[in-house]
């Protein structure tokens, strides 16, 4: 009786260390969007947070009048040089008011503001809209932050014309102080739309460009494509994929798909601790039959504590995504990279089998099983039998945690191997 209450004890503190890698992503994801939230808050309440201009506090209470009458107050020729000085005036946050209106929605005060540069001012109203706060937001930042669409378009707007082209992917391209992009910033909060008006932002002749903007990677050596598979936005994971649709680029798709952040994960790590299966076909998909070896060793990745995508599946009870992993290893010549794949070991020793048992996923314990053929007969029963770090095997940790049928599956593959050996 000990003993069991030492498995039981055991497996369900294994059970909560897993659901802590899953909030260990959450967290570094969540804190790189917090930094975002925490700046455009500073900025989106001046009141608040510092003695700001009149102009400043009028476009963040959305006061087109006093606006207006503000920016009237700098007219004809004579003045246009020191209304550039107003409007490019900074609080203690080094933010305009452009980043406050952008922040706060106010889309015909963004206009008006823009709308204060005569065409002879050109320059001068692109660097306005290029302008960085103290965390190295831009207005479109800010506008993305909260999802403010018709913003991000004005504000793109501003560069249509030939000779802007370079100036706008330059915009685009733009790092915050996480050295996030707008793109990893749309992708996280799962702004299908915004995404689309970036990547529209880069035309035929700028592919190269949009390659290299939709791989860049932040300080966590995350990519938009690792945000959104782990929120589950699809349509956005579509786009991304779809940047590299062009024969040549295929070696570089592979590269992107199976980009590694600083723990070693993949967006198909992500994708599968958490249940997104259409994503996990996404990712999988985007490997041809000529790139069919690639795929065996991206399905095969492991993070730095030694899980794999299957390990994360099985765990969470994710059948579908169980099959689609050890499906990628249909094919003879596969029969054992699947088999060493099924057997891998996390840094405590535990492998898928465990983690499906301990957690009572009865139908992906017996898809675990299912991998092995008579041929490998042997193999099967040492799977069965691993042990981890305290010695216990899946049927211990079935057992301890009242997983009856799962307990009876595990002894009835074993004694039917047994008699064929």
């Amino acid at each position: 009786m000990k003993e069991t209450i030492s498995i039981e004890k055991k497996e369900k503190r294994r059970y909560i260390n897993l659901k802590d890698m899953n909030n260990l992503m959450k967290t570094i994801l969540f804190a790189i969007f917090i930094f975002g939230v925490f700046a455009s808050d500073k900025i989106q309440n001046p009141n608040k947070h510092t003695k700001n201009k009149a102009l400043q506090v009028a476009s963040a209470n959305g006061d087109e009048k006093i606006v207006n009458s503000l920016l009237n107050n700098h007219h004809g020729k004579e003045e246009a040089e020191k209304l550039f000085q107003y409007v490019m005036k900074e609080n203690q946050f080094k933010s305009t008011a452009l980043h406050v209106a952008s922040v706060n929605g106010h889309n015909n005060i963004v206009k008006l503001l823009l709308n204060a540069f005569s065409e002879v001012k050109n320059k001068q109203l692109i660097e306005y809209v290029l302008k960085e706060n103290q965390f190295k937001q831009t207005a479109l930042f800010l506008a993305i932050y909260q999802g403010h669409e018709e913003i991000v378009k004005i504000l793109l707007d501003v560069f249509i014309s030939e000779d802007k082209n370079k100036k706008l992917i330059e915009y685009v391209m733009k790092k915050n102080e996480c050295k996030n992009t707008a793109l990893h910033d749309a992708s996280y909060q799962g702004h299908e739309k915004i995404v689309k008006l970036l990547l529209n932002v880069f035309s035929e002749e700028d592919k190269q460009k949009l390659i290299e903007y939709v791989m860049k990677e932040n300080e966590y050596k995350l990519t938009a494509l690792h945000s959104a598979s782990y929120h589950g936005h699809k349509e956005i994971v579509k786009s991304l994929l779809n940047a590299f649709i062009i024969e040549d680029n295929n070696k570089k798709l592979i590269k992107y798909v199976m980009k590694q952040n600083n723990r070693d994960e993949t967006a198909l790590h992500f994708a599968s601790i958490n249940g997104h299966e259409k994503i996990v076909k996404l990712l999988l998909n985007a490997f041809s039959e000529e790139d069919k070896e690639k795929l065996i060793e991206y399905v095969m990745k492991e993070i730095k504590s030694k899980e794999t995508a299957l390990h994360f599946a099985s765990a969470n009870g994710h059948e579908e995504i169980v099959k689609l992993l050890l499906n990628a290893f249909i094919s003879e010549a596969n029969n054992k990279k699947l088999i060493e794949y099924v057997m891998k070991k996390n840094e405590n020793n535990y492998t898928a089998l465990h983690m499906a048992s301990a957690n009572g996923h009865e139908t992906i314990v017996q898809l675990l099983l299912n991998a092995f053929s008579e041929d490998n007969n042997e193999k099967l029963i040492e799977y069965v039998m691993k042990k981890i770090e305290k010695k216990y095997t899946a049927l211990h940790m079935a057992s301890a945690n009242g997983h009856e049928k799962i307990t009876k599956l595990l002894r009835t593959h074993l004694v039917k191997t047994k008699m064929k050996n």
